[in-house]
């Protein structure tokens, strides 16, 4: 605190300059001059380094840039002397890719570059980050604004040592800079340097730091500070959670959206991120992420890649979280609501982060886990007429060009149908849906409102066939309002529960397991009873 009685002094003196100005021009300075400081005086009596509404990318604000040019403007100055005339290196090796500095400046680039540095961890508040740092791809960025003798928040700390862990996992040497090297980021890396090291004190994390940087040093409030932390175990990094990521559902939305998810999640979790390609599949990746202890696993793909994911993880306690990246993305708009289709990497985010965690029911169709739905008919031609290039080009459109297309030939299918242990029936249909979960937005699976994916029923949902395409329109507008208000009962199709079905028919059968096509000569379906940990919002 010892900082602030200046900045107290010298705003009192600003408006008291005020006072005995003769000239409103000078007036006007001094106002100035004295209303900056007071502001910075109040930052650092109640902690708030917020007030320099210092941006993501390292950016300070225009007009705090004005209103506060009196304080930056001889914290600049003092920072330009201090560096000049400092007795260690600008920037210092640590430990093994990683690095300790003072404020970068663009003469610093070249230096960066010959140690092969590409993450750079900015804990000031008052400067504004390296332009290099903030606009190149080449370069990860993170700022945690602490004001300077300061200690950063025990949240801040966390989200510190686990994004320098996953900078250092992707093989990224990292550095950690604050004004000049000397408090806030050591702060930092022996915070880093403790979590990684059970058997160290603090003094000694601070010995390594200080036997290489000479004017390393906490002040008595940072010292204190850290040894809190590590005394109630702050400093520790959580067990790894492992992403499932497939880079061609949606279109390629995994390539797209991985800044930003490594971006939001690298600050809480430690990440291992595994990628599928034509040759390993997405199960394959679970099977080796469960193999190496997994606790957590998040699935990043379309629906198709959730369910193998899923697979692997059904009936088991490890807990499973999702990150929509497909064309529907029906999953989680059902777990999350319709929010979802709006900002869904955003929202998936906030429930991984949030860390809460509920069991819904899944079920198996001829030894294959469904999450969402099975379904023959119209539901089958949807998904199966709607190729790649398709749903790349028109993402849900190319499902609403394909189900035009079958309403129009209107093929009816003959099947035997037993639900539970009820006597076998035949159905003649053109659409056969039985549903563990489905949105709204998944029209054909309606009938007996939204099915509920904590009930321990599947809903089965068929149109008996029409005679023309404006009624097989008809039958889908009275499912969807079925779907959106519960007390509307469609009168062109037929819904009833089960725990088991089992269907069979004269020919083989082709149908949809969430998403992916399948061909049977029978198909058996059984609900498995909050058989699966998911983490939601």
């Amino acid at each position: 605190m010892f900082m602030v009685k200046y900045y107290l002094i010298g705003a009192i003196l600003a408006f008291a300059g005020v006072l005995l100005s003769n000239t409103l021009f000078s007036q006007l300075i001094f106002a100035w001059l004295g209303f900056s400081l007071a502001l910075v005086s109040l930052a650092y009596i109640f902690d708030l380094p917020w007030i320099f509404r210092k941006k993501q990318n390292g950016s300070i604000p225009v007009y705090i840039r004005w209103l506060f040019i009196p304080f930056l403007l001889g914290t600049q100055l003092y920072n330009a002397w201090a560096r000049k005339h400092d007795k260690v290196p600008a920037l210092q090796k640590i430990d093994d890719k990683l690095f300790l500095a003072c404020r970068l400046f663009p003469s610093d680039i070249a230096n960066l570059e010959a140690e092969g540095i590409t993450a750079i961890l900015d804990v000031t508040a008052e400067f504004d980050g390296l332009d290099w740092s903030a606009e190149s791809q080449q370069l990860n960025y993170l700022n945690l604004p602490v004001l300077d003798h300061k200690s950063p928040a025990a949240k801040q700390l966390t989200q510190a040592i686990h994004w320098i862990e996953n900078q250092l996992l992707n093989s990224n040497a990292v550095v950690v800079h604050c004004a000049l090297g000397r408090g806030r980021s050591v702060l930092v890396m022996a915070a880093y340097l403790l979590s990684k090291d059970k058997s160290l004190t603090v003094a000694q994390a601070l010995e390594k730091i200080q036997g290489i940087r000479a004017t390393a040093g906490l002040n008595k409030t940072q010292l204190s500070a850290l040894s809190g932390f590590h005394q109630a175990g702050t400093l520790t990094l959580t067990p790894s959670i492992w992403l499932i990521a497939n880079p061609v559902s949606g279109g390629g939305k995994w390539p797209a959206n991985k800044a930003e998810v490594l971006q939001r999640l690298s600050t809480h979790f430690v990440l291992r991120i595994l990628e599928t390609s034509a040759q390993t599949s997405a199960q394959t990746l679970t099977q080796q992420a469960i193999a190496e202890g997994a606790k957590t696993i998040i699935a990043c793909g379309g629906d198709g890649t959730l369910t193998e994911v899923a697979n692997e993880i059904v009936q088991t306690d490890i807990t499973m979280g999702i990150l929509p990246m497909g064309t529907a993305n029906a999953l989680a708009h059902v777990l999350f609501g319709f929010h979802t289709k709006l900002i869904p990497v955003g929202v998936a985010c906030d429930a991984i982060i949030a860390g809460k965690t509920t069991k819904v029911d899944s079920a198996k169709c001829n030894g294959n886990l469904l999450l969402l739905l099975a379904g023959l008919g119209f539901e089958n031609e949807m998904i199966s007429r709607a190729n790649r290039a398709e749903k790349d080009d028109g993402g849900q459109f190319a499902y609403l060009q394909a189900l035009w297309q079958a309403m129009n030939r209107n093929e009816v299918l003959r099947l035997q149908v037993q639900f539970d242990d009820q006597a076998s029936k035949t159905i003649d249909t053109t659409s056969l849906v039985i549903a563990n979960a489905a949105p709204f937005t998944t029209v054909l699976a309606q009938g007996g409102g939204e099915p509920n994916i904590k009930d321990g029923l599947l809903d089965i949902t068929w149109l008996p066939p029409q005679k023309n395409i404006s009624s097989n329109m008809l039958s889908l507008a009275e499912l969807a309002l079925s779907g959106l208000t519960p007390q509307a009962k469609p009168l062109q199709s037929e819904h009833t529960n089960a725990k088991k079905v089992q269907i069979s028919a004269a020919h083989k059968l082709d149908y949809v397991i969430d998403g992916e096509v399948f061909s049977a000569s029978k198909l058996s379906i059984e609900i498995l009873p909050k058989s699966l940990n998911i983490l939601v919002n």
